[in-house]
Parts: C-alpha cells; structure tokens; sequence
C-alpha cells in the first residue's frame, strides 16, 4: 500500500471519527439542556430560534476546533513535509478546502440534534426533572 493510500485511508477514518463525535456531542448537549429548550418552548420560542441556537452552538465548537486543528496540522505538515505527494505544508488551498469540508461535517452533523431540538414537547421537558 503506498503512503497516499495510507493517509488517505487515515484522514477518513479521522474524518468519520470526527463526524461521530460531533453528532454525539450535540445530541449529548440537545438532551442535557432539553428543560431550557421545552421552557424558551412553553414561553414562545419559534422553533428558528431554537433551530438557530444549537446550529450556532455546533458552529462555534467546530470553529474553535478548526483553528487550533489548522495550528497543529500546520506544525505537522512541517514535520511530515517529505510525505506530502505534491503539497506544500502552507498550501492555502488545501487548507482552505478542508476547513469548507469541516464546516460543512459540521453542519450536517449538527442538524439532526438541532431538529431533534425543536421536537421538544415543553410539557414533558419541564416534567422530566
């Protein structure tokens, strides 16, 4: 298997992994605050509000992660620069193209807890406690 190949496989599986945790993160943080989403519910809250807050909230997480992961990948890059086939490791392209595909995971995963969100029936929220 060439070294191509092996870092491709890697990065998927990274990506996948990545993918995972943030979908079980968001869903674990929907669940943990699912009483202050059934009151701003109860109190009037349109479900764009709501929608808006936990998209905001993966965003915000992924934006944090995206800048320290390009800080470390930028250092690592240095470091493995003899394996990358035709990269730099300041290539701005490449950078540029898998922090879009980040944000984008990002967003495909916070959406299924965001509209999970928004199902919450305030009653059974506020009993839960």
């Amino acid at each position: 298997m060439s070294r191509a190949r092996l870092l491709r496989a890697f990065a998927s599986i990274a990506f996948l992994l990545a993918a995972i945790g943030i979908h079980g993160l968001l869903s674990f943080t929907v669940s943990q605050r699912s009483q202050e989403i059934g009151v701003r519910i109860a109190l009037g809250a349109r479900s764009g509000h709501i929608l808006t807050m936990v998209l905001r909230h993966g965003m915000l997480l992924s934006v944090a992660g995206l800048l320290l992961g390009a800080a470390l990948a930028f250092a690592a890059g240095r470091a493995m620069e003899s394996l990358l086939a035709g990269v730099k490791p300041a290539d701005t392209r490449a950078f540029m193209v898998v922090a879009g595909l980040c944000l984008v995971m990002s967003l495909v995963g916070s959406l299924l807890p965001a509209l999970r969100a928004i199902r919450v029936d305030p009653l059974t929220a506020i009993r839960s406690e």
